[in-house]
């Protein structure tokens, strides 16, 4: 049976249809309404919510859209997962999967014309159409990288040989696409956060503290700017305008603060604001596009009068600020309740914040290792600190033991970097030559295929849960041990571990799991040791 010309997109930019998703949940739900939340015109806010109609994500409902099941699972992901659960729903859409189903039968790929072809022959619609809507279809598949262009060498028909120096473009399966965590499908019914919380929990307290204090705090070491923010800048006339509303003591936003044990001030919420004042105070820049004080463009702190100096450093600024005895749950909520940078921050780059100190600093170089980019074959993505958060989690299974891990992930990759920050140097280096020995030895046994699960196709992503356990393995056994049964070892990794129903169970679904977590650690001690 043919798929209907119905079921075949006309909105160009995959992209966009994710914003179109966006802008229902933000209440934006007709034709127009999306247009002008997108910046589309009219008629493609249409087109762009049918697509959305096709890929499950939005229904219509007397011509209002509203989110599905799988729109609002979308909606709460970052942009990494975003992109992998877009793929997901190719992958199982009718058109896409027979596509691609088609490419992937092809050891050359296929050309434009070919895919035309076959287009033509499930697609119930007219030439032209189907013409038109080609490009449509292949760059939502390339620009999902479930597809790669490459090259080919051009058949002479007559002759059945290659001509020489003529290839033409094709298409093939992309076997390498965006090779970062196993992602798991979350459950929008289910919050990580309490039902409620108790007035001891929410230990936050509302201060007020001069401008001159702050600076002399930032020049004490006391307060801290964590690092996912440390790109965001405000312009000179954003940090200017801030400035006149100190002197004409305008109300500005409050500032957010999470103190540690040691009465460092971690900036939560607030950093653009503190930042202009520390720098137009250090005479970094000079006042510019000011209206209710034109007559101060130009001039930087040092040239302003003694009055206006003063203004500026008595202001007072209100401050609120979450206490160490906040637990970690609840924090998680506060900084993504407050963060006004608009994406949702992730548990690693909170972590980053509240634990700043030898643990930050070595997951951090650790990270940016070579041999760790090796290992993974740059696998696991930098971006929003998975990196560092995979790597957090081979230290705290391998140094706090697998069997006391009780279920709550957070508090154990918390209570691990706590821990780190008391270390000595010393200890710091040998973490990191067991950090190395480890990637080192792991790239030796499985080369390329190392941390991932292969399927039929290629060698697989990678999967941070086998990078955790296959890691504590590694790191566990001596040189001896690993070298004298390396083939043993590499023969039951990969024709008995990874085949095993129950370990491939426990590193793919529900990973953080007390019960899944402990299973895998057993399964692949058992399995990987030789029996004596």
């Amino acid at each position: 049976m043919k798929i209907s010309i119905t079921q075949v997109p006309q909105a160009d930019e995959l992209q966009k249809v994710i914003l179109t998703v966006e802008s229902v949940y933000n209440d934006y739900v007709t034709d127009l309404q999306i247009a002008d939340y997108v910046g589309f015109t009219d008629r493609q806010g249409r087109y762009y919510r049918l697509a959305a109609e096709i890929l499950g994500l939005l229904e219509n409902h007397n011509n209002n859209a509203s989110l599905t099941t799988s729109g609002k699972e979308l909606i709460v992901l970052d942009e990494d997962n975003r992109t992998k659960k877009i793929r997901t729903i190719l992958k199982e859409n009718d058109l896409f999967k027979a596509i691609l189903n088609e490419i992937e039968s092809s050891n050359d790929g296929l050309s434009r014309g070919e895919i035309l072809s076959f287009l033509l022959k499930i697609i119930d619609g007219s030439e032209s159409t189907i013409t038109r809507r080609y490009s449509t279809i292949m760059n939502w598949l390339t620009s999902s990288s479930l597809l790669k262009l490459d090259l080919r060498k051009v058949i002479d028909e007559e002759k059945e040989v290659e001509k020489e120096d003529e290839k033409e473009t094709v298409y093939k399966i992309n076997d390498q696409l965006d090779e970062t965590d196993f992602w798991e499908e979350p459950n929008v019914n289910d919050s990580i956060y309490p039902a409620n919380y108790s007035n001891e929990e929410l230990d936050i307290k509302e201060s007020h503290m001069q401008v001159v204090s702050l600076v002399r705090k930032k020049e004490q070491g006391k307060i801290v700017v964590p690092d996912f923010q440390r790109n965001q800048v405000w312009k000179p006339q954003q940090k200017s305008r801030f400035i006149e509303s100190l002197i004409l003591n305008i109300p500005v936003p409050p500032f957010y603060i999470s103190q540690d044990i040691e009465g460092k001030m971690i900036i939560v919420d607030g950093l653009q604001r503190s930042s202009a004042i520390l720098d137009f105070l250090s005479n970094k820049y000079k006042l510019v596009g000011l209206e209710a004080l034109p007559t101060l463009n130009g001039k930087s702190y040092n040239e302003l009068d003694s009055e206006l100096k003063a203004r500026i450093e008595d202001r007072e600024l209100l401050l609120y600020v979450l206490k160490p005895s906040v637990p970690l749950s609840i924090v998680y909520d506060i900084f993504n309740r407050i963060n006004s940078n608009g994406t949702p921050l992730t548990r690693q780059e909170i972590r980053n914040c509240i634990y700043i100190g030898n643990s930050t600093k070595v997951l951090a170089k650790l990270a940016n290792y070579e041999i760790f980019k090796k290992a993974v074959d740059d696998g696991i993505s930098p971006r929003r600190m998975k990196d560092r958060e995979a790597i957090l989690r081979f230290f705290a299974f391998s140094d706090m033991r697998f069997n006391e891990y009780k279920g709550d992930l957070d508090n154990f990759l918390g209570n691990t970097m706590k821990r780190m920050n008391r270390m000595t140097e010393n200890e710091i280096v040998n973490l990191e030559n067991r950090f190395i020995r480890v990637m080192k030895l792991t790239l030796d046994f499985f080369g390329n295929k190392n941390f991932r699960l292969a399927n039929e196709n290629n060698r697989g992503l990678i999967n941070v849960a086998l990078f955790e356990v296959v890691s504590v393995f590694f790191d566990q056994k001596t040189d001896r041990e690993l070298i004298e049964n390396k083939d043993y070892i590499i023969n039951q990794y990969f024709n008995v571990l990874l085949k095993d129903t129950e370990f491939r169970d426990a590193i793919k679904t529900a990973t953080n799991n007390e019960k899944n977590v402990k299973t895998r650690f057993s399964k692949i001690f058992t399995i990987l040791s030789p029996q004596s």
